[in-house]
């Protein structure tokens, strides 16, 4: 980041890796709080990571309003504004959903039993994998914008993108087979448990893509240098 710092100062896309840092790093302490989960959940812990989820989440809207103001300026720009802007916007989202996740575990108490663990689990981290995924795609912005997206570099980017949107399948296969299993321990589960943490299955889900269109509004970035 700092090379792209001495070509274009406190540029809109300085500001979109800053932003991106952020939720990156929102999405990260969104996962310690569903690694306590797993082992038991620990309430005064779970709330008090939803609040640093929380926090973060506010930092990332920080960047997101920079973002807004720079774009809103005169600054010379080498891709579409409109193009930026709705990358920033989904990659916002992510950050929105991960607070909206984390809050979700603080209603009260939500029991795992042990049968139904591993499916969750799984799912889980299929969709911390595909977020994962989508910040290392737009880590690569700062190598775009100097070799003026040169075709190498571009295809390397499109290459992580297309991976990404590859994973489409097993996400929502993961999904089903974890939002199954919740319902099928409803002798385990209280109905309002039931309710909460198919829910969470559905925002995780929204997580997982939001990753994926964040990944995508670089690559109509990259497509349309080529025009």
């Amino acid at each position: 980041m700092k090379s792209i710092r001495r070509i274009f100062g406190r540029s809109p896309f300085v500001h979109v890796l800053e932003h991106g840092a952020k939720v990156e790093e929102c999405v990260g302490r969104l996962s310690s709080l569903l690694t306590i989960v797993f082992e038991g959940g620990d309430r005064e812990k779970i709330k008090t990571m939803a609040i640093e989820v929380a926090d973060l989440e506010t930092e990332a809207d920080g960047f997101r309003n920079q973002i807004h103001e720079a774009l809103s300026g005169k600054v010379m720009l080498s891709v579409s504004r409109g193009e930026l802007f709705d990358l920033v916007e989904q990659q916002d989202s992510i950050a929105d959903r991960a607070e909206e996740i984390a809050v979700s575990f603080t209603f009260r108490p939500l029991n795992l039993p042990a049968e139904i663990v591993d499916e969750v689990k799984q799912f889980v981290n299929i969709v911390l994998q595909n977020c994962a995924i989508a910040a290392g795609v737009i880590s690569k912005l700062d190598l775009l914008i100097e070799s003026s997206f040169a075709k190498m570099d571009a295809q390397t980017v499109l290459k992580l993108i297309n991976e990404l949107r590859e994973r489409d399948d097993l996400t929502r296969d993961a999904c089903l087979a974890a939002t199954r299993k919740i319902y099928s321990v409803d002798d385990s589960l209280a109905p309002v448990e039931i309710i909460l943490w198919v829910k969470i299955m559905g925002l995780l889900q929204d997580l997982s893509g939001f990753a994926d269109c964040t990944a995508n509004g670089l690559r109509i970035i990259i497509e349309n240098q080529k025009n």
